[in-house]
């Protein structure tokens, strides 16, 4: 069985935290201190992904650079109802639709979003299911 994680260091899990369950992601704290949480894991929802302070991030990798937001886009696919919800959430929560959802040659819709760090997020959709609820 293959699983999907993506572990995005930000500069504040609290409000990263908010941003994906507003997403529609269920997640659970998963720092050493309970008192202290520094990460939070989703356990359901559209999106792989889990949220770390720098500093919790510094602690379980100490190979790696100083973390910066890059401009890999880590794509989703998701049904139509489900891609206008997240993308409907994107700025109420410090993200940003930086390109809306549109119909592309490959035969899907495609947008993308930022959140508050600046990861991007592609959401796709099949244009088939748009074409049979129409």
């Amino acid at each position: 069985m293959t699983e999907l994680e993506i572990n995005l260091v930000v500069a504040d899990p609290e409000r990263s935290r908010a941003f994906y369950t507003a997403l529609g992601c269920s997640l659970r704290p998963i720092s050493r201190d309970p008192d202290d949480v520094q990460a939070w894991m989703a356990v359901d929802g559209p999106l792989p992904v889990t949220v770390h302070s720098v500093e919790f991030a510094r602690w379980w990798d100490t190979t790696g650079p100083s973390v910066s937001p890059g401009s890999t886009v880590v794509d989703v696919t998701v049904d139509r109802t489900t891609a206008h919800r997240i993308l409907d959430a994107v700025p109420a929560y410090g993200g940003e639709v930086v390109q809306p959802l549109r119909n592309m040659p490959w035969r899907q819709a495609y947008a993308i979003l930022t959140d508050p760090d600046g990861y991007r997020w592609g959401v796709k959709t099949d244009l088939a299911e748009q074409e049979g609820s129409a």
